[in-house]
């Protein structure tokens, strides 16, 4: 029998030039806040906490732009921060990864279809990425769908 290979596949995406529309928490609410825009795009909100201070922060939803907005706290540049769901309260800490930057946790997203975005949770650092599909459904269509077009 053949041993089976893991292979990743990664595409860069030049910055600014995706958005993210629905963002949701790990019990499914919806993150991303009409009302507040960046940019002109609706931005994605997060309960944050800092030091025994809490508020909320509004990220940034396009890919690769790293502008934020502050409300009822003052956040200093390098401070490592724990973001919730603003909804339910649930941790929006990837407790498996940390930032191949500066070491410090990241912030998971979750995205329709099971894609996810993560970030470092130190402000100002700017490491963040995208997966957008699925692992499962790939290897699933791989083996459904045999034409090139499939694929892309």
């Amino acid at each position: 029998m053949r041993q089976k290979e893991k292979i990743q596949i990664e595409v860069e995406v030049p910055a600014k030039k995706l958005h993210v529309e629905h963002a949701f928490c790990p019990r499914g609410h919806q993150l991303v806040d009409d009302t507040v825009k960046i940019h002109g795009k609706s931005a994605i909100k997060v309960k944050v906490k800092y030091q025994g201070q809490e508020g909320f922060f509004y990220i940034d939803p396009t890919y690769g732009s790293y502008d934020n907005i502050e409300e009822g706290i003052s956040l200093p540049k390098g401070a490592v921060l724990e973001f919730f769901c603003p909804e339910c309260g649930a941790s929006l800490t990837d407790k498996d990864e940390t930032c191949q930057i500066c070491s410090a946790p990241l912030f998971v997203l979750e995205l329709p279809n099971n894609g996810i975005v993560e970030g470092c949770l130190r402000k100002g650092c700017v490491f963040h990425k995208m997966k957008l599909v699925d692992t499962e459904q790939l290897v699933a269509r791989l083996f459904e769908n045999d034409t090139l077009e499939s694929y892309l």
